[in-house]
């Protein structure tokens, strides 16, 4: 059959390799995998033919052949916070290079969805998981994840379990973001929380109160206002602390865009921040950066975490054998711009000087 035929007939299979080559099908399978026992004449026909009739090998037949469908599934609570991209980036840098596919799917912090999304992953049959800050205790969930299919955790773990997790360094960070504020002569410090049944939120809280304490911060059950990771919650803490009998004075947030929604309420209830209260975020999103927000924030490694998750979880999927569940924390960063500022007769700049530097651990 001529070439031609051949390209008109539709897609190009391995089979038409071997008819446009006279050699059999295993031996252009041989050759074109790399195998070492193929002649090295034979190699050549078969790629530059290959090359020429335009054959791409079938994933399909690939996985089959592997047993793997070189797909993983990322599962985030809310695709359009701004923070998720970096994760993403950080997962799809790794699965490129290793020549995988991910699919994302969106949970909206629900069970019930979270369930659904990842009972479709695993009917298709993805290689593994990535849950980034998603339930995993639950009874329904926890069956889901038992099964036999990898995954790696990221931003909550388990209070139960011990799985592969990878997460920033809360403890760290928190202790540094209650320091700088102290050291600019805050005492009165406001916290909106995450959501409490997140592990990291939790750890946040448990950090924050004994580093308050520790530090001589006032200790004011008022100064928590229970939140999570959205702008309204950010506006609802903000009039919640500007409704107290004396507001604190600096709020940390449970991350940037929450800190929107304290700029919003303030502009609301014309308190100037950082003049009237000072501001802290966690993330260190783009928007963070721009001139009407400038807000100092608690840099947090999202690309490098959806990395180094997508490199373990890997690594488990081809292992065969059985590794010890890991865990990595990567340090934080505090990125000082102008949403906080000293209480005391200390320059801005000197404050700066003597902020926390990042954690090695």
């Amino acid at each position: 059959m001529g070439e031609s035929i051949l390209r008109s007939k539709g897609r190009i299979t391995i089979r038409d390799v071997a008819t446009a080559t006279g050699h059999a099908v295993s031996t252009v399978s041989n050759a074109l995998s790399g195998k070492p026992h193929v002649n090295e004449e034979t190699r050549r026909q078969v790629k530059e033919a290959a090359e020429r009739l335009g054959y791409r090998p079938s994933a399909v037949a690939r996985s089959l052949r592997l047993k793997l469908s070189s797909t993983i599934g990322v599962l985030v609570s809310d695709v359009s916070n701004p923070a998720i991209p970096e994760f993403i980036r950080g997962i799809d840098d790794v699965a490129v290079r290793e020549g995988c596919t991910i699919f994302l799917c969106n949970t909206d912090e629900l069970i019930e969805r979270q369930i659904s999304q990842m009972e479709t992953l695993l009917d298709r049959q993805v290689d593994g998981m990535i849950l980034i800050s998603q339930h995993c205790d639950e009874p329904e969930i926890r069956k889901l994840l038992d099964g036999k299919t990898p995954f790696v955790l990221i931003q909550r773990r388990s209070a139960r379990y011990r799985d592969d997790y990878v997460g920033s360094d809360n403890i760290q960070g928190t202790r540094d973001s209650v320091t700088y504020l102290r050291q600019l002569g805050h005492r009165r410090i406001g916290l909106i929380t995450g959501p409490l049944s997140s592990s990291t939120a939790q750890e946040r809280l448990e950090v924050f109160e004994t580093t308050s304490a520790e530090l001589g911060c006032e200790q004011d059950p008022e100064l928590i206002f229970r939140g999570d990771y959205t702008v309204e919650a950010g506006y609802r803490g903000m009039h919640y602390f500007a409704s107290l009998p004396q507001r604190p004075t600096a709020i940390i947030a449970s991350n940037d865009v929450c800190a929107l929604g304290v700029q919003d309420a303030a502009s609301e209830l014309r308190l100037s921040i950082p003049k009237d209260i000072s501001l802290l975020g966690c993330d260190d999103i783009d928007l963070a950066r721009l001139r009407q927000i400038n807000l100092s924030t608690l840099r947090l490694p999202k690309r490098e975490m959806g990395a180094a998750a997508a490199e373990l979880l890997i690594r488990r999927i081809r292992s065969k054998r059985n590794i010890t569940p890991r865990e990595i924390i990567i340090p934080t960063q505090l990125i000082l711009r102008e949403s906080c500022a000293p209480l005391d007769t200390r320059s801005t700049a000197e404050v700066r000087k003597a902020a926390p530097q990042p954690s090695d651990s």
